[in-house]
């Protein structure tokens, strides 16, 4: 088997490497793909060093996967053009999330979407993966209508610039009691919140808050789902944190939608604390708190979600519908 890793110097791309070593033996060849400016540079996989080849077209080869984290630009043009080689595309960007005949995979949900026949497949966003983890169980005993969630997210899921950003930040306000002029986002993070996350759109919300939306409705299969969603970015590295206000068809139980979250893989309800982003970063379970019933309605079920944007949100998802398709025998190589 090989797997070529597109993307792989980014803060995503190093996590799905460490992945790969753990879910895959020493059989399984790789191929690491970035920019012109990291060519030729050497990564370690599974201890054998591996040279950086700059992502064009000249230098693609026939692979069995290719895991793709390298920004919707470079998807758009280059993934097919695995997909023509032979490749499963397995793509962290938003290109592809909301096409009809692509499946929107979240490991542990619908991974059953794919076949021979899905040659690209599309990582959720970050923020809507922890979500879906969270109300799938809870969908599945009490019928999901609708859902109001806010979410809080760190700034890694902007990319490496946007860290940098922000320990730069913090190191001027430390020094100089000021943050400098130059910013990744268009006001200061550090110690701060930003009551918008992604790009504007022309109906007032943004893009990750459409996203948020849209992929919920189909991950979970519920065309007519209602979404009030609200995003703000928070100066903390990593981790995104989710309140979420969820409606049902059924009167909900309170212990009965912490014992389905309990026994959901992947999500771990904290019965007597409530976990931060701190709590999340490296783990790669969703945690799941202070769930309670509606004030207004038995339907309404509130609680708090968080994850570590990078593993489960973006890397280990990828990596886990990659051994899906290895253990099935879904390639055809």
């Amino acid at each position: 088997m090989n797997i070529a890793i597109v993307g792989a110097t980014g803060l995503v791309g190093r996590k799905i490497i460490k992945l790969c070593e753990e879910f895959f033996d020493t059989s399984v060849e790789f191929q690491l793909f970035a920019s012109k400016t990291s060519e030729g540079k050497i990564l370690s996989v599974n201890d054998k060093d591996l040279p950086i080849k700059e992502l064009n077209i000249r230098n693609i080869e026939p692979c069995d996967i290719a895991l793709f984290s390298a920004g919707g630009v470079r998807s758009k043009e280059y993934a097919n053009e695995f997909v023509d080689r032979g490749a499963f595309v397995i793509d962290n960007s938003s290109t592809f999330r909301m096409n009809d005949d692509i499946p929107l995979v979240v490991y542990g949900i619908n991974e059953n979407t794919i076949n021979e026949k899905t040659k690209i497949i599309a990582n959720p966003n970050c923020t809507t993966m922890a979500l879906v983890m969270a109300l799938k169980p809870l969908h599945d005993i009490f019928k999901l209508v609708g859902i109001v969630p806010v979410s809080y997210q760190a700034v890694s899921g902007s990319g490496k610039d946007a860290v940098e950003s922000l320990n730069n930040e913090l190191l001027n306000l430390q020094n100089s009691g000021s943050a400098p002029d130059e910013k990744y986002y268009k006001t200061q993070i550090a110690k701060n919140v930003i009551p918008v996350a992604g790009n504007m759109t022309e109906n007032g919300y943004t893009d990750e808050e459409m996203k948020f939306s849209n992929e919920s409705k189909k991950i979970l299969n519920i065309p007519n789902l209602i979404v009030e969603p609200s995003n703000a970015r928070v100066g903390v590295e990593t981790g995104h944190g989710i309140f979420c206000s969820a409606t049902f068809e059924e009167d909900v139980d309170v212990d009965k939608a912490i014992e389905s979250i309990n026994l959901f893989e992947g999500v771990e309800y904290w019965a007597n604390d409530f976990p931060t982003p701190v709590d999340a970063e490296g783990n790669r379970n969703i945690f799941v708190s202070r769930m309670r019933s509606g004030l207004s309605s038995n339907k309404i079920l509130n609680f708090w979600a968080v994850g570590d944007n990078l593993l489960k949100g973006a890397a280990l998802n990828a990596v886990q519908i990659a051994s899906y398709i290895q253990k099935n025998d879904i390639y055809s190589r």
